[in-house]
């Protein structure tokens, strides 16, 4: 069993990734640094106006919002998201999510299978 107190680890911005656009991102793995080999799971931080762009895992993806407003959308449209809010995103979808153009942040946790390959669009 490993436990991973909230002053462990790092949260780091990733704005500069090619797979964000639109304002600043920081996220933050929660398995520590035994990791899982099970899956991998990171909380993502939206600023206002950021988002991902199209892109797919090789594997499905929850995600789960926990503070503030987003939108996640695919190929069909569009949805506004908020805090409680959960999402699955069967394996091989093209997608994006992010805060992008609510005003507001928005942080979820992303969970993918250990392994799992995110391709952009």
């Amino acid at each position: 069993m490993q436990i991973i107190h909230s002053a462990e680890g790092e949260t780091v911005e990733r704005s500069t990734l090619e797979i964000f656009e639109g304002g600043q991102v920081w996220a933050r793995g929660l398995t520590g640094s035994e990791g899982s080999q099970d899956f991998n799971v990171l909380l993502v931080q939206f600023a206002a106006g950021a988002r991902t762009v199209m892109h797919r895992h090789g594997s499905d993806q929850l995600l789960y919002v926990i503070a503030g407003i987003g939108k996640v959308g695919d190929t069909s449209g569009e949805n506004v998201i908020s805090a409680g809010d959960s999402v699955v995103i069967p394996a091989n979808t093209d997608h994006w999510h992010g805060a992008h153009d609510t005003g507001s942040p928005m942080s979820h946790i992303s969970v993918t299978a250990a392994g799992s390959e995110t391709i952009l669009s």
